[in-house]
């Protein structure tokens, strides 16, 4: 396994050779300017492996031209796992004649060994000791980065590090100017408070459940989130920092023993939550045996393996647990348990994450504050949707007891002869007395929306309905066009043969209106002899092809009243709605303005 670790770093290293034999660029070298306060060190750094971690400054800057350094122009440094020290060398052109006082900052917290040569003067350099590996009381400032002042003479200097570590080996590389960065620390902090406290929050609501509750799914879930918050504070350099800064070794020998605790707490978590050993017998089996072999690579490499081996597999044991959790949520999921979609969601969001902070660490992935910190964005998303699945549980078992109950009750009343006729009965009278009602109340509905005479719908639905259509088109971008008619003459028809011959020329326009348009178009009586027509969907010259069409139905409609035969006809309106119109009622003033200019214009036509 070490010769496959070594073979991997190898290749990778060569690699960034080939890529840094391919360019063009000179060595970088940064040059201050006044208003700017950052600088990022690792896109401008040269970088030479140290395999054994033999070298010492001395044999680095005594004849750089000699030593093996390449340029690293390619983004934050990440070698992964690695036994080797790295060495780093960048410049510095400061312009003025004024000495600037800089920081130089490395962002990752676990880092073991980091000196820093900083130039003195008559090329002479002062060694700066840093790193995990010393208590934290030595730092030159109380921050869990690791920070150094630099005060940068006018021209050019050269500066060094070397870098070695147990953990993975990458880390941004930043110059910063001192009152600024204090400033963006700030910003950093704050949100690393609102994190931890999200996480806190939740860690104890779900306690206060647990002790309400005594459901071992809310404890599990708390050891969970317990484990999590350790290993995250202990990862970003916090527990170090505020709980045993004084214990270097603890610190560094705690790191991997919190992320096997994470991953033991999360399967524990989901095997209690999903009830695997009931409704998932053969997942639960090799969630048992995963948990075994997690356990026994813990110990194994904490005992024989050499550190490094020992942190990769702590984070590499991440690639396989986060999509077993994910899968045997799906399972429960497809089983018929329904807190189990919550914990689907969640638990792919936390693999996602959990994944992309892994394969960075490991030197996989190119560093991004988004890549590195996404496990964190990911138990964020895990924090609330398990609490969801944790009260959806509740509720599931909830509803199953009582179920159960019900079944009990059903039973006992069963046994009763007399009680389950009488139930029956009952429930058949009020069963029937309730669609008698319903029928009513339908019934009683349908003749408040229609015109007695004409069974077309009356003006009051009229005004319900093209107000919920004025709003839908208004929505979806749709047109919505109308057709006002009016029967022509009208007056002459009551005069000449009376208001019942009147009223059945008004029936008969009404039938042939609701004969001629679509299903989804809406027919009503507004008036005396006036009617309107509403249609969804239908432009202005849709609307009149189909007011033509029914103008002239009307024409060829014949009513026989007491042996005469009557004709009639009609004045037709069309418009459509504009999106200057505030409501349906403006839409329906213009069509009637159309429909009277039909009538204007000699009448029994269109107009729109």
């Amino acid at each position: 396994m070490v010769i496959i670790k070594r073979i991997l770093q190898s290749l990778r290293w060569s690699l960034l050779l080939l890529l840094a034999c391919a360019s063009l660029a000179q060595a970088g070298v940064i040059k201050l300017e006044p208003a700017r306060d950052s600088y990022l060190v690792h896109k401008v750094v040269d970088v030479m492996e140290d395999p054994g971690g033999q070298l010492n400054f001395a044999d680095v800057s005594k004849d750089a031209s000699n030593i093996a350094f390449r340029e690293y122009h390619t983004g934050v440094f990440s070698f992964g796992f690695t036994d080797s020290a790295y060495w780093f060398r960048f410049e510095v052109d400061n312009p003025s004649t004024d000495v600037r006082n800089m920081m130089l900052v490395l962002r990752t917290a676990w880092l073991d060994d980091i000196s820093v040569y900083t130039p003195e003067g008559e090329g002479s350099y002062r060694g700066i000791q840093l790193g995990d590996s010393l208590p934290f009381v030595q730092r030159l400032h109380p921050n869990p980065q690791f920070l150094v002042d630099l005060q940068v003479q006018p021209g050019k200097q050269t500066y060094y590090l070397r870098i070695r570590s147990t953990q993975a080996l990458l880390s941004p590389i930043e110059l910063w100017d001192a009152q600024a960065f204090y400033d963006n620390d700030r910003l950093l902090l704050g949100y690393f408070g609102m994190f931890y406290g999200v996480v806190l929050v939740m860690l104890l609501y779900n306690a206060f459940i647990w002790g309400s509750t005594r459901d071992r799914s809310y404890l599990y879930y708390c050891l969970y989130l317990a484990a999590f918050f350790i290993m995250n504070f202990s990862y970003n350099g916090f527990s170090f920092q505020y709980l045993w800064p004084e214990l270097p070794r603890w610190a560094n020998l705690t790191y991997t023993s919190w992320v096997f605790l994470y991953q033991l707490m999360a399967i524990i978590f989901a095997m209690v939550f999903l009830e695997t050993a009931k409704r998932l017998p053969r997942m639960h089996r090799v969630l048992c045996l995963f948990l075994y072999a997690m356990v026994a690579a813990w110990l194994f490499t904490l005992i024989f393996a050499d550190p490094v081996l020992h942190n990769a597999t702590g984070v590499y044991f991440v690639f396989l647990y986060s999509p077993l959790t994910a899968i045997a949520g799906f399972l429960a999921w497809r089983a018929g348990f329904p807190a189990a979609r919550f914990f689907v969601v969640a638990s792919m969001g936390n693999l996602v994450g959990a994944f992309i902070t892994a394969m960075t660490v490991s030197g996989f992935m190119p560093y991004s504050f988004v890549t590195f910190h996404a496990v964190e964005f990911g138990i964020l998303l895990d924090v609330i949707l398990l609490s969801l699945a944790l009260a959806d549980r509740i509720k599931f078992l909830r509803l199953q007891n009582e179920a159960t109950e019900k079944r009990i009750i059903e039973h006992q009343l069963e046994s009763h002869a007399l009680l389950h006729q009488a139930k029956d009965d009952l429930e058949r009278i009020v069963s029937e007395r309730t669609a008698e009602l319903c029928k009513a109340r339908d019934e009683a509905e349908r003749l408040s929306r229609i015109d007695a005479l004409t069974g077309a719908y009356n003006r009051r639905y009229f005004n319900e309905v093209a107000t919920l259509e004025f709003a839908k088109v208004r929505r979806h971008h749709q047109p919505l066009s109308m057709i006002s008619f009016d029967i022509d003459l009208f007056k002459l028809i009551n005069d000449n043969y009376g208001h019942a011959a009147g009223d059945e020329v008004i029936r008969a326009a009404a039938s042939v209106s609701r004969n001629a348009v679509r299903e989804i178009d809406f027919v009503a009586r507004i008036g005396g002899e006036e009617f309107a027509i509403l249609l969804p969907g239908s432009t202005a010259e849709q609307a009149a092809a189909t007011a033509e069409r029914l103008r002239e139905l009307v024409i060829a409609e014949e009513i026989h009243y007491q042996g005469k035969k009557l004709a009639f006809t009609a004045s037709f309106g069309v418009a459509q709605l504009k999106d200057s119109d505030p409501s349906f009622e403006a839409l329906l003033q213009r069509a009637d303005e159309m429909m009277y200019r039909a009538k204007n214009m000699g009448r029994n036509r269109v107009a729109a």
